[in-house]
């Protein structure tokens, strides 16, 4: 990572993420005056930011809503006379700083004799990679394993282990891979999401940034296609996000996605701007007899906050990785 030292360019801006829930979408609930939590990775705003619940017949349900007054990146909903049926909680909620928004829904149901859906509880409340987390959960099936995942790519944390009433009590450390960046706290049972906390991973892991290349024959008799999909895990806003895919040795390029141009002996994309997420994927396709390996080398970079202090500055930074294709032969 190579430090920028001109840095008090004006921040990029961007809309909140939403990053985790309790409870997790489509879940079934006992009915109650249930509190919904939305956690999203940008300070909201307050005034601005609103929710409301909606049940089957387009009627709104009263509730009560509020930012946190301990965490503004929270948005906190409340049932105050909860009924029977299938209701959608919708929110529209803007950054404090950026005043950007950005709109979601979460659709449950309310149904009689439910039990509470599992809950997971993180202490501290921030953490580097490589410490200590204390996790605490119930609601969980008795006696069960349950994995437990970090971060927008479910990295593995934990297997926890509940007991006889279906809790446990644990602790584990943040992988070293994990960036920086408000980051979901998962259990995963039958390949979905049960339960969602989160922790702001201050510093992190490295590269925040990253790709996969994954080649496949065809479309046509003698082509290959390689496709390049480039993700920003964390919570910096990256630009000059810069893909650079390797012409590979005797192959004749027959397509590629609009904005690849030629540079030397590689096809070059440039994306501006990458906030948290995934960003459109990218195909190149060659002409070929023989077995091909795509090289594709990224480049990209964060600049500093304008009017921050010492403490609040995130780091400027221009920095690299690569994705590298298995061989892969043509059709």
């Amino acid at each position: 990572m190579a430090l920028v030292a001109a840095g008090c360019a004006p921040s990029l801006a961007v809309p909140p993420r939403l990053i985790a829930s309790w409870p997790t979408p489509d879940t079934l609930l006992p009915v109650a005056r249930q509190t919904f939590e939305l956690s999203f990775n940008r300070s909201l705003d307050g005034g601005a930011s609103w929710a409301e619940v909606v049940a089957a017949d387009d009627s709104v349900t009263a509730s009560t809503v509020a930012v946190s007054a301990i965490d503004s990146r929270r948005l906190s909903v409340r049932l105050q006379e909860p009924d029977e049926g299938s209701f959608d909680l919708h929110w529209h909620v803007v950054a404090a700083d950026s005043h950007l928004a950005s709109d979601g829904h979460m659709p449950f149901t309310l149904q009689r004799g439910t039990p509470a859906p599992p809950r997971i509880d993180v202490s501290p409340p921030t953490a580097e990679a490589g410490d200590r987390l204390e996790l605490v959960g119930k609601g969980f099936p008795k006696s069960a394993s349950v994995p437990l995942t970090i971060g927008d790519d479910d990295q593995p944390l934990v297997n926890a282990e509940t007991d006889g009433s279906g809790r446990f009590n644990l602790e584990a450390r943040v992988p070293r891979g994990v960036p920086y960046g408000l980051q979901r706290i998962s259990s995963i049972q039958d390949g979905r999401r049960t339960a969602q906390a989160t922790v702001q991973v201050q510093w992190g892991g490295w590269p925040p940034l990253v790709a996969s290349n994954v080649g496949t024959s065809g479309p046509d008799e003698g082509e290959v296609t390689f496709t390049i999909d480039v993700s920003n895990r964390s919570d910096y806003v990256l630009e000059h996000v810069r893909v650079a895919a390797q012409d590979p040795a005797d192959a004749e390029i027959v397509s590629a996605d609009a904005g690849g141009q030629h540079q030397g002996s590689a096809l070059v994309w440039e994306i501006p701007v990458l906030d948290r997420g995934p960003a459109s994927p990218l195909h190149v396709t060659y002409r070929t007899d023989h077995t091909l390996v795509s090289h594709a080398a990224l480049e990209f970079r964060h600049r500093r906050q304008r009017g921050c202090d010492v403490d609040s500055c995130l780091p400027a930074f221009i920095s690299d990785t690569i994705a590298d294709s298995a061989p892969t032969a043509p059709r």
